[in-house]
């Protein structure tokens, strides 16, 4: 009626909010100078145009507000922002979008003034475009500083999803409370008018006032990049540097397109979504995400992808389950051949699974009896060519086998609860039936390796240890990052390990004893039962033998890039080896045929990385548009005190423990395991040799066939996953009591 600031502070007085007294001056209205200057302290007088803020044009900027006005002054004040339509900014404004002067029409609000200690601007959306963050511009007194730039301002960001935030700035001025209370208030008030909103707000003895909000014009929402860490997190958890990124991308692409053609089988329908396949997975700040909603667009490739798509959800351990409403539209014939093709598809998974394997033993070998150290960089691409071309090409055939996996999980599950009535502590105990599964082979191998170390001789003992290497030495922590050291590249990781494992005799003789000893699952079940059961057993060992080869695909690219790295620190084009994995892949590539000087690059890039290191890792980010990374000249850590004693999460494995937690954020946390609980944002392959230790693990995310879920089930330790806020609340020290079959945990005495 009156223009968007005095509609919206109409709304929020009617609704409740505290809105400091006003009035509104309407257009053409004439008013009593004298009811102004009776009035008792100071106001804001501030220009209110129909036509601002619309979805159009916002006039940003380009009307007046006076503050800190004194009775005597507000009829002045008044006539000024009125004449502010005919400015020369506001004329040239409304030229450039060919509006009417005669369409304009000015109203003006005169509103207490509030005596602020603290006063700003928060937007509900962060007006760059990332959806699920908002941002609060404050600063000491009066909120005219933060606008005009004139007050040193501190800005907090608020991530909606993890309820997590920061602050850029000199002082942090708000207290946790205060943040919290804007963003439940703001969130009210997005109710009442809409997502996307500039609130105008200002603290004084404690008590908040809202000032103003209107629309951010800006942003629209209409077709949001949504990037989400569920599952992927596991392969990547922290910080990935740029190599290993680009890597990344470059692998999901290939294999996604891969499985789509087998479901497809149509070269025109595949190629209409050639950009889907070029997104499955994004990056921000340094870390690694899937791009959710590409995801969604394959799996509705699928036959039955509404029964699907909640199965991987679970198993996945993907929390927020909204699924967009857009459909796949595929040719009718072409539809009906998915179905076709994925039963074909699915029911060759075993036989798939098992060339696969083959191929793969075929090209580890190769590449190992041709890689030669000395070799000529451009043959050294060429070996990494031939290991791309011809595992990329069939690899696909894991996700099937993921797939697989799942849905006889899934059904499993099912029937223990329909027909027997069993709870999750007996699922997982059926499940955990699995025997010699390729991911226990390094952990076995390595207990026996220490157990036997004292019978063996130095010679026999160091012929060991190759041959172990050889077998299983790219398993470590965060193995699929192509940065981080493993066995292989770093031998004297393996005899930290050892020494690890020979810290307490007693229990390596026992681990050394359990692994050879052979026992059967007693459980009984009806063929149904069985059968899917089998089937379910297959898909769980075949994807984790996929990962335990992934892990040596990754093997081979690191050695060929510490290969590549070496020789541009020889050349003077990085200072140091490791730089090399601050560049991208096309760039290490470029430099091999057209050699240039990277260290200002590297630098920059590392410059970046220590921002990112600070910043929150986010398990979801919503794009208005394109992912983008943070710039910030300082971050500081803002920590919510969480006092919780009790938890709950998702129980993976069914035994119990208490002891001492020690929260693990990365590698070099993991140096002293034995006999603690592990608490961790997440966990990877490589934990296997922690878990072999410890009393127990309990990760933030995860699902019941996290590698880290399989493996504790077979080493029969307790673990849960999918605890929320839990490296919050638990921490190092606490002592804890864990129920790995209800899921139940308890902080029974706090670290002093």
């Amino acid at each position: 009626m009156y223009g968007s600031k005095a509609d919206n502070l109409i709304k929020l007085k009617e609704a409740g909010f505290n809105v400091p007294v006003f009035e509104i001056i309407e257009f053409g209205e004439e008013f009593d100078e004298s009811r102004f200057t009776s009035r008792k302290g100071k106001v804001a007088v501030r220009s209110c145009c129909n036509l601002e803020d619309g979805a159009d044009q916002s006039f940003a900027g380009q009307f007046v507000t006076y503050l800190n006005v004194k009775p005597e002054e507000i009829p002045e004040k008044i006539r000024a922002c009125r004449d502010s339509v005919n400015a020369e900014n506001v004329i040239g404004y409304m030229d450039s979008r060919k509006l009417s002067p005669a369409d304009l029409k000015m109203c003006v609000i005169v509103q207490d003034m509030v005596d602020a200690d603290t006063s700003g601007v928060l937007f509900t959306s962060n007006p760059q475009g990332l959806l699920n963050e908002s941002v609060i511009a404050c600063a000491r007194g009066l909120g005219e500083g933060v606008v005009s730039g004139s007050s040193d301002t501190t800005t907090y960001y608020y991530h909606q999803t993890d309820k997590l935030f920061y602050f850029e700035g000199k002082e942090d001025l708000l207290s946790s409370d205060q943040v919290e209370e804007l963003m439940e208030v703001s969130g009210k008030i997005r109710e009442l008018l809409g997502d996307y909103l500039d609130i105008e707000f200002a603290y004084s003895k404690g008590k908040l006032y809202i000032l103003q909000a209107r629309p951010i014009t800006t942003i629209k929402g209409d077709n949001p990049l949504i990037l989400d860490n569920s599952n992927i997190v596991e392969s990547y958890p922290g910080l990935s540097l740029p190599l290993t990124v680009s890597f990344v991308h470059m692998v999901y692409g290939g294999v996604f397109k891969g499985v789509s053609r087998r479901v497809l089988k149509n070269d025109k329908e595949l190629n209409k979504h050639t950009d889907v396949f070029n997104n499955m997975v994004g990056d921000a700040n340094g870390r690694m995400y899937y791009k959710i909603s590409n995801w969604y667009t394959v799996l509705k490739f699928l036959p039955f992808n509404k029964k699907i798509i909640p199965v991987w959800q679970e198993m996945l351990g993907v929390k927020n389950k909204t699924v967009s409403d857009k459909e796949v539209n595929l040719n009718p014939f072409v539809r009906c051949m998915t179905y076709v093709n994925s039963l074909y598809e699915l029911l060759s998974v075993p036989r798939h699974m098992r060339s696969l394997e083959k191929e793969f033993v075929r090209v580890n070998e190769h590449f190992y009896e041709s890689y030669d150290p000395e070799m000529d960089l451009n043959e050294l691409i060429g070996l990494y060519d031939e290991v791309r071309d011809k595992l990329l090409s069939i690899w696909d055939v894991t996700l099937l086998n993921d797939m697989y996996a799942f849905i006889y999980t899934g059904l499993v599950k099912n029937r223990l609860r329909k027909k027997y009535d069993r709870d999750d502590a007996y699922i997982n105990k059926y499940i955990s039936g699995i025997s010699d599964i390729e991911s226990m082979k390094p952990v076995k191998a390595l207990i026996e390796l220490a157990y036997r170390k004292d019978e063996l001789s130095e010679e026999d003992f160091e012929k060991s240890k190759k041959e172990y290497i050889r077998l299983y030495g790219d398993r470590n922590l965060e193995e699929l990052k192509l940065e981080r050291r493993t066995f292989r590249s770093t031998p004297s990781l393996l005899d930290e390990r050892i020494e690890e494992y020979r810290k307490d005799p007693s229990r390596l003789k026992k681990m050394y004893e359990d692994i050879n000893r052979s026992e059967e699952l007693s459980i009984k079940a009806d063929p149904v039962t069985r059968f899917l059961g089998k089937r379910c057993a297959a898909g769980i060992a075949g994807r984790e033998k996929s990962r335990l080869n992934r892990s040596r695909i990754y093997g081979i690219v690191r050695l060929i890039f510490d290969t590549m790295g070496d020789r541009f620190a020889g050349s003077g084009l990085i200072e140091k080896p490791e730089d090399m994995y601050y560049l991208t892949m096309d760039e290490a590539f470029g430099m091999v045929s057209k050699p240039a000087d990277m260290k200002s690059v590297v630098s920059e890039r590392k410059e970046e990385y220590s921002v990112y290191e600070m910043l929150p890792p986010y398990t979801r980010l919503i794009f208005e548009d394109k992912e983008f990374n943070k710039r910030h000249s300082n971050v500081n850590s803002h920590k919510k005190v969480i006092s919780e004693n009790s938890l709950q999460g998702v129980p993976c494995s069914g035994s119990t423990a208490e002891g001492e937690a020690l929260v693990i954020t990365c590698p070099e946390d993991a140096r002293d395991v034995r006999d603690k609980i592990l608490i961790t944002k997440m966990t990877d392959p490589g934990w296997v040799f922690l878990l072999a230790t410890a009393k127990g693990v309990i990760s933030e995310k995860g699902s019941l066939l996290s590698h880290t879920a399989i493996i504790s089930r077979e080493l029969n330790i307790p673990s849960i996953v999918g605890v929320d806020k839990l490296t919050d609340i638990v921490k190092t020290g606490d002592i804890i009591r864990m129920d790995g079959g209800t899921g139940r945990i308890e902080i029974i005495g706090r670290a002093l």
